[in-house]
């Protein structure tokens, strides 16, 4: 019998999150880790290897080291273009309406849009383990996902966040990301953060908006996130690349510029 698409992704999931604590894996323990056979682990490493996640050699599979330059500790992140980015946060923060609930993932540019939704009458839902520091109010309901957190970004990812994220569904998005293109939409390093994006797009009923400072735009990485046809929404700065904004806004995508 077919397994479901699901059962296999988390099966993946597993074996991944395995090899990115430990570097690598045998297939022969793989397969008493996961109970299933070895020609299926096989079969998962050939996927893993596919998305440049691993390298396999013969017996087993070791990390392939992402091109993660950007993945910087977030309290360092914070302090990166600050007043841009809550210029950035404030913009966002004005487009969700009040009685609204409200994805927002994990990065410093959503802690500046959840320190401007604290005027508002809102129900929030994040995997950034940071955002009881920006959120103080109490007109805001504020839910966390759980999971396991992540030391650098301080975002919380696993099965177990991603359960919480299908569990409700959003009136708006609001997404901080690493890059954005005309292209690849939007794109990351770390493979763990894609499915809890990927969720919060489609259990979300309204506009899903991207919250990135110049910096960000016209860069990609590794792992597709969120595909450009699914943005609606772009809000950065003047120093984003014009020629690029002017490709996202064919795309369809409402570009918002902020005044700094």
């Amino acid at each position: 019998m077919n397994q479901s698409k699901n059962v296999i992704q988390e099966r993946q999931r597993r074996l991944f999150d395995y090899i990115t604590k430990h570097n690598s894996i045998k297939v022969s323990d793989a397969s008493r880790m996961l109970q299933v056979s070895e020609l299926t682990v096989r079969r998962d490493l050939a996927e893993l290897e596919k998305k440049n996640l691993v390298q396999r050699f013969h017996g087993g599979a070791a990390l392939n080291t992402p091109t993660a330059d950007y993945d910087v500790v977030v309290e360092e992140k914070k302090i990166l273009n600050e007043h841009i980015k809550n210029r950035i946060g404030k913009k966002a923060a004005s487009l969700v309406q009040d009685g609204s609930t409200v994805f927002l993932n994990s990065g410093s540019t959503t802690l500046a849009v959840m320190k401007y939704l604290n005027s508002r009458s809102v129900r929030i839902l994040t995997n950034n383990a940071l955002a009881p520091s920006s959120v103080w109010s109490d007109n805001v309901e504020l839910i966390m996902t759980g999971g396991e957190c992540r030391s650098r970004s301080k975002s919380l990812v696993g099965s177990y966040a991603l359960n919480v994220v299908n569990s409700i569904y959003g009136n708006a998005c609001i997404l901080g990301v690493n890059g954005i293109s005309s292209t690849c939409g939007t794109t990351t390093s770390v493979y763990q953060e894609t499915s809890i994006n990927e969720a919060m797009v489609k259990r979300c009923n309204g506009p899903v908006i991207i919250a990135a400072d110049g910096s960000k735009v016209g860069k990609s990485y590794n792992f597709i996130s969120i595909p450009i046809q699914d943005i609606d929404i772009l809000i950065t700065d003047p120093s984003a690349d014009p020629d690029e904004l002017e490709k996202i806004a064919a795309k369809g995508i409402k570009v918002i510029t902020v005044d700094i």
